[in-house]
């Protein structure tokens, strides 16, 4: 081996640092937490506020008598995003408290409205798919 080929291992040999394995049994799973679907008629008055929401919707701040916004919250959805495809709601995306139980961040949000507006497409194409 040339002397340049040894100097370089003898650095590179010194500069590796010392990799511990990673213990996958320390880190804690995240909780998956199946919730029932939940029905919401035609009639109901969330689903007209859905179709004009622009963006995220929370849930605790909204006051809006409503039958469906009763059901999501007694199973614990805190922040809903509607899938709106073409001007027809055509799902939602519900989610709890976050882990850490600090509110949803403006950044979240956005990373949500964003998720959304990409998903009600494809949800709509795989309905029209389905029938």
């Amino acid at each position: 081996m040339n002397s340049i080929a040894q100097g370089w291992r003898r650095v590179l040999g010194r500069a590796r640092p010392a990799i511990q394995p990673l213990d996958v049994h320390t880190i804690p799973a995240p909780q998956q937490v199946e919730t029932p679907p939940i029905d919401i008629a035609p009639n109901d008055p969330l689903v007209a506020y859905f179709q004009g929401a622009a963006g995220a919707v929370d849930l605790e701040a909204l006051e809006l008598d409503s039958p469906a916004r009763a059901a999501l919250r007694a199973t614990g959805v805190k922040l809903v995003v509607p899938l709106v495809s073409q001007g027809e709601l055509i799902g939602l995306l519900s989610l709890g408290p976050r882990l850490s139980d600090l509110n949803y961040s403006r950044d979240d949000r956005r990373l949500l409205e964003n998720l959304a507006a990409q998903a009600a497409p494809a949800v709509r194409v795989a309905q029209l798919v389905r029938q």
